[in-house]
């Protein structure tokens, strides 16, 4: 598998996202987009937390976590 370009990643600003942040906006994602993520992650920066908080929402959807809207609360109104 190749490494996919910053630009077809699922989240365009992906490099930019703190972690906290990430995790509201991996929400909206798939188990696919989310291996995407981790392939990227793993082939760049490999950041420990961010890793564990993708694998842990890929977790959460093969236990039936439903996908929902990405948005931070405080985004919800714009």
């Amino acid at each position: 598998m190749s490494t996919p370009d910053r630009g077809a990643l699922p989240l365009p600003d992906y490099d930019e996202l703190t972690v906290g942040t990430l995790e509201h906006r991996i929400r909206e994602l798939g188990v696919p987009e989310l291996d995407q993520l981790l392939h990227y992650e793993h082939e760049h920066a490999d950041r420990a937390m961010v890793v564990q908080v993708l694998t842990a929402r890929k977790r959460q959807i093969d236990a039936g976590a439903p996908l929902s809207g990405g948005k931070p609360k405080g985004d919800r109104d714009r």
